[in-house]
């Protein structure tokens, strides 16, 4: 286990004395009061009505010391056998003590005709600041103050105990994170900790990444250093680009940049559900013969390719099958050697389908083995793509990938999908939903990962959405924050509350216990690779076009 040392508060210096119990011994460093000067604490737990607990611990946060919420402090807590324990406890909020500035005294000082003054923070005996903290897990110390155990809290900590930052190595173990970028997926710093490397293992891709956040939060931004470390572990990915901003970063990660229908990227009708083909077909109305018999049709084409008869086929192939189907289904007229079709609904039923050669993405199979090479990034740049044909893509994208992930003929992938509220909404019947909602509960077993990124959970299926366990949520509109309920894990609802207000980059990174045991504020790092996402400056446009300042219009009138 890592060493579970903490570690002091940047503005730690100040001379007086600090009364109560000796700090404990972590390691072979004494964590010492000023007086030794040496390591001290940032505040102590103090007793209310309602603290200490084992979900709650208040402490007063010493005069020059700082926390805000969201960041890590260790806890001295009772000893077990001898050992030294420590509590991991994320900070809540933040609240100032002083009696001088209640309603009534600051009332009576603006209404009295005298000035009245008094000793600030760490001079005065009334004035503090309480901080209060949520027990996450605990840590029991070897001889040698190592964490010889990370477990759930079971020691309460006591009132006048120590309360230190926490220092890297026991946050990182408590959230189950990786001490090195070379051991798992580099998203960043804690936010307000710039020594906390935020590390996940890399094998929470396994389990899917939801992104979530509001225009220009920087979800995008967080895909594209995703992308970063997948390519750098050789993970394959594919990713369907809706507004293509992930084309120069593909480019400069090595991979390829495919647009449907083009550079002989094209995708059978074998990999469409009945159900995809018959919302692909204009006017075939549900109920209807026509409608039956182009699932009939379909379907049997299909039996087809799984038996092994047939690779795959086409739009002509499935016109032709159209006139046999409606034999087999007794859509027919004339009786004995004279039955044939019933051409009223057969010739209509085989007009609409050839319809479906307007669509320039649908052909032969992609040879998705032969790309889908360890490292590979292949981006489907699907800009100004109309709704309809963007879900069918992504359907047929993601059966393809599924079927070929049973079959183990591709090494594990990740799919990818930005504004996945465009094709998993929350429909039944949207053609991509439920091919996403199995991927989503079983993909793990047959190798198939996801990363879904959306501006608008509330719009999604929520199948979908409570079975990614990797959640990076940045800031999103209040009126969204009920549609996340489910994925918010364990943040208090003091961080939830913060989530409108993150600042860019910033997110909540949360996760199943096997995934990001508690959830935590990251600050993501810097990418390596251009960010296609960024807004656009407009204005710095129109500098370089010769109007760089506002001007008085012509006519107007100052004032």
């Amino acid at each position: 286990m890592p060493d579970a040392a903490i570690e002091p508060d940047s503005n730690s210096e100040r001379s007086g004395t600090v009364d109560g119990p000796e700090p404990p011994t972590v390691g072979a460093e004494v964590i010492e009061d000023p007086r030794r000067g040496g390591h001290r604490p940032i505040g102590r737990v103090i007793s209310d009505d309602i603290s200490p607990t084992f979900f709650d611990v208040r402490f007063r946060l010493n005069p020059d010391c700082r926390t805000t919420p969201g960041r890590f402090v260790a806890i001295e807590a009772e000893a077990e056998n001898g050992r030294e324990v420590l509590l991991l406890a994320r900070v809540q909020n933040l609240h100032e003590v002083n009696p001088h500035e209640d309603a009534a005294a600051s009332t009576l000082r603006e209404v009295l005709p005298f000035g009245t003054s008094y000793a600030p923070e760490g001079a005065s005996t009334v004035i503090y600041r309480v901080a209060e903290a949520e027990p996450l897990e605990e840590a029991v110390l070897d001889e040698k103050g190592e964490a010889e155990e990370i477990r759930a809290v079971a020691t309460m900590p006591l009132a006048g105990a120590c309360v230190y930052e926490a220092g890297p190595n026991l946050t990182i173990a408590a959230l189950g994170l990786r001490d090195t970028p070379e051991e798992g997926l580099d998203m960043g710093m804690a936010y307000g900790s710039a020594d906390i490397p935020v590390i996940p293992a890399k094998e929470v891709i396994q389990r899917h990444v939801f992104i979530g956040g509001g225009i220009g939060s920087g979800k995008s931004y967080t895909r594209g250093v995703l992308a970063e470390e997948l390519c750098a572990w050789g993970v394959p990915q594919v990713n369907i680009d809706v507004n293509g901003e992930m084309r120069q970063a593909t480019e400069e990660l090595g991979g390829h940049n495919l647009v449907p229908g083009q550079d002989g990227f094209t995708l059978p009708l074998s990999a469409l559900s009945p159900a995809d083909v018959v919302e692909a077909v204009p006017s075939i109305n549900p109920g209807t013969n026509m409608e039956t018999l182009l699932r009939f049709s379909h379907e049997t084409l299909l039996r087809e390719v799984a038996m092994g008869t047939r690779k795959h086929f086409g739009v002509a192939e499935l016109v032709d099958r159209i006139e046999e189907s409606a034999m087999r289904l007794e859509m027919t007229v004339g009786s004995g050697d004279e039955r044939r079709p019933d051409r009223r609904t057969v010739e209509p039923t085989k007009l609409r389908t050839r319809s479906l050669e307007r669509l320039p993405f649908l052909g032969a199979p992609f040879d998705w083995p032969e790309e889908l090479r360890p490292g590979a990034m292949i981006n489907i740049d699907c800009t100004g793509m109309p709704l309809s044909e963007l879900r069918l893509i992504c359907a047929s994208v993601a059966r393809d990938l599924q079927q070929l992930a049973r079959q183990r003929a591709i090494p594990f992938t990740v799919l990818s999908i930005d504004e996945f509220h465009l094709v998993a909404p929350a429909d039944d019947s949207a053609v991509t939903t439920q091919v996403l909602r199995e991927i989503a509960r079983v993909g793990r077993h047959y190798r198939l990962g996801l990363i879904l990124t959306t501006q608008s959970p509330s719009d999604v299926d929520r199948s979908i959405l409570k079975r990614l366990l990797t959640r990076f949520l940045h800031a999103i509109e209040p009126d969204q924050l009920d549609a996340l309920r489910g994925v918010f894990s364990d943040a208090s609802q003091d961080l939830i509350r913060t989530l409108p207000k993150l600042p860019q980059g910033v997110c909540v990174l949360t996760g199943a216990f096997e995934t990001v045991r508690h959830a935590t504020l990251l600050q993501v790092r810097e990418r390596r690779t251009t960010h296609g996402g960024a807004t656009p400056d407009i204005f710095g446009d129109l500098a370089a076009e010769g109007w760089p300042e506002k001007r008085l219009l012509a006519g107007g009138k100052d004032g």
